[in-house]
């Protein structure tokens, strides 16, 4: 089958239009379109990326400096390592639900739809925004995650709880790691990770959470 690359673009928009409006039978769509593959990595880089940019950003406004340096580290090669650990949540939720809960999973569906959900992803370019940096970063991280566990069941009967305990275990290999890579000297990890990096990241973690008391 010829492939059109402009029906693949606008049919790709259309989806993530509804996607945003919360229309989850996008992942029914994409399961069964390997045309969508391609288009879905694309989301992925591209959320990671503008994820990344949101952070850089970010520590602009907050006037931290060596802006050239962090968006090397952060921006650019954090995209690298985020996208190639998200390889990693993949395929670890894969194992889980195939090897050791016996279930039936499609790598190759599972990397269309779960690529798809990284789309909120992109919703941390606004974490430059002050007063709600952490906030805007932290709620597309849960969105993140919410919808790829929405587009994992799309490809596979397993139980509601197994997939949440398959995607989780993956998702946290993906958190942890990248948070791992970030230190005051080092920020090889994109978006909402860039606040271990400066103690002013963590006073604002701190102001979040103390608003709710």
């Amino acid at each position: 089958m010829s492939l059109d690359p402009q029906l693949t673009f606008s049919t790709m928009i259309d989806r993530l239009i509804r996607l945003f409006r919360l229309d989850t039978n996008v992942f029914d769509e994409v399961r069964n379109d390997p045309r969508a593959t391609v288009p879905a990595v694309f989301v992925l880089v591209a959320s990671t990326l503008l994820a990344g940019i949101g952070g850089w950003l970010w520590w602009i406004v907050k006037g931290f400096g060596d802006a050239g340096g962090v968006f090397v580290e952060s921006v650019i090669l954090g995209t690298l390592f985020s996208v190639a650990l998200w390889i990693v949540w993949l395929l670890v939720t894969w194992v889980i639900l195939t090897q050791l809960f016996q279930e039936e999973a499609d790598w190759h569906q599972m990397l269309r739809t779960m690529g798809m959900a990284a789309a909120p992803l992109g919703l941390s370019v606004f974490m430059f925004v002050p007063g709600v940096s952490f906030g805007v970063a932290l709620a597309s991280v849960v969105l993140f995650f919410g919808l790829t566990t929405i587009a994992i069941q799309a490809v596979t009967p397993a139980d509601p709880a197994r997939v949440l305990v398959a995607n989780l275990a993956g998702f946290t290999i993906w958190a942890v790691v990248l948070a791992l890579l970030v230190t005051p000297d080092s920020f090889l990890a994109p978006g909402i990770f860039i606040f271990d990096a400066p103690a002013e990241g963590l006073g604002e973690i701190i102001d979040l959470f103390g608003s709710f008391d």
